[in-house]
């Protein structure tokens, strides 16, 4: 299971990693560089971590355990490549930024090569339980230290600058995604506290804590996969609305069709041309033309006027006065006296419109249209 959902974030990860960065205008913005850096790298060593992975692995490594060495400097880029980001934030002079970056990097070669020897120097086995198995000698204890440390305090700086900067924009999307991004970094300070916890349970007691096998791939997975969600909401999320709506549109398109249908010989007396464009478009000319058909036959209604998204109004009721109407309107029957039509409707809250309709088409379409109770007194409210 653990392997699983590892790889899966992985991919998820490198996945919207390749996706930002493919979607970003040229020229490429170095903080977007080194967001997509990020992820990718997280998702590669999230993803190479798995145990089934570093099983496949140790058949072909060079040494025991040689790719758990990599997986973890891979993370320890990762890191390295959001606080590069963070940088290029938080430093106004990109002269500047670049230095501050390449200071970093010297850290982070020297972190790893100081790991690399202490790793290399311990006569290990494979075993994938490295943890619990390696944890008590010295320089494996040095090793995963020095690992869970720069990963940690990458971690926890990245909160807490993207805390400050989450609201310095007022793009809705870009702030959900910051805020996934965040909840993300936040797994991984977890995960390092975790590992930190573990490690030194291992070097003091001999065994780790209880739970700590689930933590060592649940909360990488967290941290991947949040993050990898978050790089791609700014991009993905408006894209993705904009189908849910069309499709949305859609439905409500077609649900008003036996209504339009219905009152189509009065729409066209009153309505010369077809409306071509957008779902949008042609929707809301559905909507006038039902509205103006309605008004047109308010002459004809035995209630005097159209009842119009009134909670107290039933569809089926509506539905039974439209059709007497239109039936009087087809007949030629003389209109009420001092009833005429009003004011051409203007459509200032359409899903509210279209709710109100759809209830009445369906009534009419289901055959539950009931008959109009002309004694029935229309309060001011069924009047709207």
């Amino acid at each position: 299971m653990g392997s699983v959902v590892m790889v899966a974030a992985g991919l998820v990860a490198v996945t919207g990693g390749v996706t930002r960065f493919a979607s970003a205008r040229s020229p490429v913005a170095p903080a977007t560089r080194y967001l997509c850096a990020a992820v990718i790298a997280a998702g590669l060593s999230a993803a190479l971590s798995a145990p089934t992975v570093l099983a496949a692995a140790a058949r072909v490594e060079p040494s025991p355990n040689f790719t758990r060495l990599v997986v973890n400097g891979i993370g320890m880029v990762a890191a390295w490549c959001l606080h590069s980001l963070l940088t290029h934030l938080v430093t106004g002079d990109p002269a500047r930024a670049r230095r501050a970056v390449r200071i970093q990097a010297m850290i982070l070669v020297s972190t790893i090569a100081a790991m690399a020897a202490l790793f290399l120097s311990a006569d290990l086995t494979y075993r994938p339980d490295f943890l619990n198995a390696f944890a008590d000698r010295p320089p494996v204890y040095g090793y995963l230290v020095l690992f869970s440390g720069y990963v940690g305090w990458s971690m926890a700086r990245f909160v807490h600058l993207m805390g400050r900067y989450v609201h310095l924009t007022d793009r809705r999307w870009l702030q959900v995604g910051m805020r996934t991004m965040r909840a993300g970094a936040a797994f991984g300070v977890g995960w390092a506290l975790h590992k930190l916890v573990a490690t030194t349970a291992v070097f003091l007691t001999g065994s780790p804590y209880p739970g700590s096998d689930t933590l060592a791939w649940a909360l990488p997975a967290a941290c991947v996969a949040l993050v990898a969600v978050g790089v791609c909401v700014p991009v993905c999320a408006p894209a993705l609305r904009r189908a849910t709506l069309w499709c949305r549109r859609h439905v409500q398109y077609r649900r008003l069709r036996h209504l339009w249908t219905t009152l189509e010989p009065v729409i066209a007396e009153i309505r010369h041309t077809t409306v071509r464009g957008s779902i949008h478009e042609r929707l809301s000319a559905r909507v006038v033309g039902i509205l103006d058909a309605l008004l047109v036959l308010t002459p004809y209604r035995s209630d005097g006027a159209p009842r119009r998204r009134s909670g107290a109004a039933d569809p089926g009721v509506e539905a039974a006065l439209i059709v007497d109407a239109l039936r009087r309107w087809r007949d030629g029957a003389a209109p009420s006296r001092g009833a005429v039509p009003g004011p051409a409707p203007t459509v200032d809250d359409l899903d509210g419109e279209i709710a109100w309709l759809a209830r009445v088409a369906r009534s009419l379409r289901r055959g539950r249209a009931a008959a109009p109770d002309t004694d029935r007194t229309v309060s001011g409210e069924d009047r709207q």
